[in-house]
């Protein structure tokens, strides 16, 4: 049996600032790379190459959970709680990390060339799993992610000043504002005007929160408000987390990720039970015209529409950093479930008047976003929010969204930099 050696963690692990189980002759993580471990100021130990453990090991099967017909691809989710990436470069260090919101002017430059050097140890071991998936990775897509990532990073901030975000309305705050969402504020208005003295208090209680967050919340018996509001919540912590740059605040989020994803998808059957039934003489047709919401009430509709954008928000992030980390993500089905009304002026009303009026007057561009190009063309440059930028930005890329939004609406994203 392996025990602990009383040295310092081993080259590899300090190399790569990961944490080390120090066990002798070799720890756990160079066991499972099958490189040789040494320690310093010890000699190497001289023994066969260790054996390698298989895949199957380092992600346990499991049946992925079903909602309505939807199946959650987790089964990377899992190993990514046990094991987060490792970089020769010093792109997730604070504070030089350039998804750090307290240094983040509308023209930073953006260096991603650590993240394009990670190897995470799940990715190395089920290589032969992914072989047949194509590569997305490229300087044209990772110029879209970077874009979007970017955007991600701003929510924590636009949350605190605004107290809405492009999944987050207002109105939940009206009459009794819930503690978990009031919670998931204050901790980002902390963050916000965090120091190098008070950062350790302001990183401890982030993470306080966010473990009471998940322990105090039962997804499968919790009502559609109280769901929707500690997903959103939720959200905005792992946000803060994968964005920041701090290694140990990023590994608990990817460690919370498939909660994230279990919550969202708990959410996205709430948006089936809201939808009006297809009629069995037009099951044939398109499944669009099936979640177009013919609520007329505001506040069901608010209610309703921030599931669907907490729904997409919560992939959208999962998808962008699994990029960033890996240089791919895993699909997602891009069904009828993936619907949002995109007009802005119906999102951003913060009265029924208001909503109303944009509701008869604006088209209200119900998208499925597996049908964007056709479903955009009612749209204006300034009818859209900034979710429909981003979801156009991962579509169409910078220079097709710059041209279609033109440059007065293009400097609102930080999209009127010239792209080469």
């Amino acid at each position: 049996m392996a025990s602990r050696s009383r040295h310092k963690s081993c080259v590899a692990c300090i190399q790569t600032k990961r944490k080390c189980d120090r066990t002798k002759p070799s720890c756990q993580r160079c066991i499972a790379r099958g490189t040789v471990c040494h320690y310093i100021g010890r000699n190497p130990p001289q023994q066969a190459p260790a054996p390698r453990i298989d895949s199957s090991q380092l992600v346990p099967a499991s049946s992925s959970p079903s909602v309505n017909g939807y199946f959650v691809q987790h089964n990377e989710i899992e190993a990514l709680t046990a094991f987060t990436p490792c970089t020769d470069a010093s792109w997730f260090e604070f504070p030089n990390h350039p998804f750090n919101l307290a240094s983040m002017p509308d023209d930073s430059a953006f260096i991603f060339d650590g993240i394009n050097n990670i190897v995470p140890l799940q990715l190395m071991e089920s290589q032969a799993i992914n072989q047949d998936r194509p590569a997305s990775s490229g300087s044209i897509v990772q110029a879209r992610v970077e874009f979007v990532a970017k955007r991600l990073a701003r929510v924590p901030r636009t949350f605190v000043e605004h107290g809405q975000t492009m999944f987050i309305h207002r109105t939940q705050f009206e009459d009794l504002c819930p503690p978990v969402l009031q919670d998931a504020m204050s901790a980002c208005a902390l963050y916000c005007m965090r120091t190098a003295v008070n950062q350790p208090f302001v990183f401890q209680n982030l993470q306080h929160k966010c473990q009471h967050l998940i322990a105090n919340t039962d997804a499968l018996h919790a009502s559609r408000h109280s769901l929707l509001a500690a997903t959103q919540a939720l959200l905005i912590y792992q946000t803060i987390r994968l964005f920041d740059g701090d290694i140990r605040l990023r590994a608990h989020a990817e460690a919370d990720e498939m909660t994230s994803v279990l919550w969202a998808t708990r959410l996205q059957a709430f948006a089936c039970d809201t939808a009006p039934p297809i009629p069995a003489s037009e099951e044939s047709m398109t499944v669009t015209m099936s979640f177009l919401d013919t609520t007329s009430d505001w506040l069901s509709w608010t209610l309703n529409e921030s599931i669907r954008r907490t729904f997409i928000f919560a992939f959208v992030l999962k998808g962008i950093y699994n990029f960033l980390k890996l240089g791919h993500d895993s699909p997602i089905d891009l069904r009828a479930f993936h619907f949002f009304t995109a007009q802005a002026a119906l999102w951003e009303a913060q009265s029924e008047v208001g909503w109303c009026h944009s509701r008869l007057n604006r088209e209200r561009l119900e998208i499925q976003i597996s049908q964007w190009d056709e479903d955009i063309k009612a749209a204006k440059p300034e009818d859209v929010d900034e979710l429909s930028v981003l979801i156009m930005v991962m579509l169409w890329g910078k220079g097709v969204t710059r041209l279609w939004l033109g440059q007065e609406h293009s400097m609102l994203y930080g999209l009127d930099a010239p792209i080469y």
